[in-house]
């Protein structure tokens, strides 16, 4: 079927890494895995070999596609397709979560994950963003140093613009998150709003930013004498935890 530029599809038509995204899932029979945008099924035909699947797809035509190429399966109740926008749904009983996400949304759906309990995901992210959600040591950031606190993220593989029609203009990566906890922090949300307030002042010097934050809580935090002078980008964000649940 035709696809949309308008709407950036780009679907992953690599063998290869299908079958890998599964391996690394580690699906089984027993599983439920929730798919969103299954796009032309691709992914999906992999994992209804394997398993029980749900999937969430906003696209009208493409639902169309999915219902006549899945209709053994969804009569069977091997496949159950929802057509809706998955940032405005509750996610149905899944107990892992197998995607190639549309990337617009990786932000949002990803913290929408983290609401509920699952044993494990992976999931197609752009490398840019997979980078940061997995390694905020390396690429200072508010969204993988608040991911901490939910989970155990980790880049599987890097995959090439070719395993994709049509080619995107971005490299891809394979994450594998689990709900572990990396970060324990007393208060998530406090932290959240503490580490959002930090980075969106990057060009100040951190010790003045922890100061006005104090003063909006009307908290007193205890400010080491290490980080005076820097900026956020400049300071292992595991002082900035300390710093907060202290």
């Amino acid at each position: 079927m035709k696809l949309k530029k308008s709407k950036a599809q780009h679907m992953l038509h690599d063998k290869r890494i299908l079958k890998k995204i599964l391996d690394y899932a580690e699906v089984k029979e027993s599983d439920t895995v929730l798919e969103v945008g299954c796009g032309t099924g691709n992914l999906t035909e992999f994992l209804l070999r394997r398993c029980r699947v749900v999937g969430i797809e906003i696209d009208r035509e493409m639902v169309k596609h999915l219902k006549i190429k899945f209709k053994r399966e969804i009569n069977q109740g091997r496949f159950k397709l929802i057509h809706a926008n998955a940032l405005k749904i509750e996610f149905p009983p899944f107990n892992k979560f197998v995607s190639n996400i549309p990337y617009k949304i990786s932000s949002p759906l990803t913290f929408k994950l983290f609401n509920y309990n699952f044993d494990l995901a992976v999931v197609m992210y752009q490398r840019e963003f997979a980078e940061r959600l997995c390694k905020p040591e390396i690429y200072p950031n508010k969204l993988g140093i608040i991911a901490k606190t939910y989970c155990k993220a980790d880049i599987l593989e890097i995959v090439k613009p070719s395993a994709f029609k049509p080619r995107p203009k971005v490299e891809s990566a394979i994450v594998r998150i689990k709900s572990e906890p990396e970060l324990d922090v007393k208060n998530r949300e406090v932290f959240e709003d503490f580490i959002k307030f930090i980075f969106s002042r990057r060009r100040k010097k951190v010790d003045k930013s922890i100061e006005e934050w104090s003063k909006m809580k009307g908290v007193e935090l205890e400010i080491p004498d290490g980080i005076k002078n820097k900026r956020v980008e400049e300071i292992d964000f595991r002082i900035l935890t300390d710093i907060v649940n202290n």
